[in-house]
């Protein structure tokens, strides 16, 4: 208990005390008039001694009440500072399956050229030279023996056509080769050469046998009879009849 106030409430006690004792004396109290007012009484004083017992030197102090503090600003809320998240971009979709053109119209090929007509069939019936079965060299070199001639017998005695003329086939196991001269230029010469390097080419460098036969040919254009009878005519060939019957010759690259 607070020190002041309790010597205030001692203080008040005593006092009530001698005012009760005092009041005692008159049994039966006056009312004093107001037009007869008694004068001022001197107030007794009395005096109690009181003892008090020191407290302790520090007084123990009342908790107290922290006053609220002050109310903290509520922080704004933060902002957002990720960046915006974009839309993924489009993924590419697959371009459409490209569609089967429509198959453009076959174009229409030329005019085929007409075969040369030879005007009716034509056959060599009849082989002359060599004979069926003889015998050639056919080593390169100078000399007839690296030639071969070939000799039949024409299918007409008079002049034809100057495109027709005669296809003579001369061909081994290794290789082949094919003579051109025209009717009209055979009825004059009567023969036809096979020249040493394209007979050497039959063999390949070793013995082989050859077979030839005549065909009878008709050219769209004309016949090379001024150079190697090797050389094919100009133009498209048509062949005029059946070949002629084969005959076989052993060529021979050593003897």
């Amino acid at each position: 208990m607070n020190v002041k106030k309790f010597i205030a409430i001692i203080g008040l006690s005593a006092l009530a005390f001698v005012s009760a004792a005092c009041a005692g004396g008159d049994a039966t109290p006056t009312r004093t008039r107001v037009a007869e007012a008694q004068p001022t009484q001197t107030p007794w004083i009395i005096y109690l001694p009181v003892t008090v017992t020191p407290g302790p030197a520090t007084a123990t102090l009342e908790p107290t009440s922290t006053p609220n503090a002050p109310p903290t600003d509520v922080p704004p809320a933060p902002t957002n500072t990720r960046r915006p998240v974009t839309a993924a971009p489009p993924q590419p979709t697959n371009p459409p399956a490209p569609t089967t053109p429509a198959e453009s119209p076959t174009a229409v090929p030329p005019p085929a050229t007409p075969q040369p007509s030879c005007g009716q069939p034509y056959q060599v019936t009849t082989l002359t030279f060599p004979e069926n079965g003889a015998r050639r060299r056919a080593k390169p070199g100078s000399g007839a023996g690296a030639t071969i001639q070939f000799k039949f017998d024409p299918v007409v005695a008079y002049e034809l056509d100057p495109k027709i003329g005669y296809r003579v086939n001369v061909s081994t196991p290794r290789n082949s080769q094919a003579l051109y001269i025209s009717h009209n230029t055979y009825l004059k010469e009567q023969v036809v050469i096979l020249n040493q390097q394209a007979t050497f080419g039959l063999t390949q460098g070793d013995d082989a046998n050859a077979s030839w036969s005549v065909d009878v040919i008709m050219a769209s254009g004309e016949f090379n009879d001024s150079g190697d009878d090797a050389q094919p005519p100009l133009g498209t060939v048509a062949v005029c009849g059946p070949s002629s019957p084969t005959f076989t010759i052993e060529l021979v690259v050593e003897e």
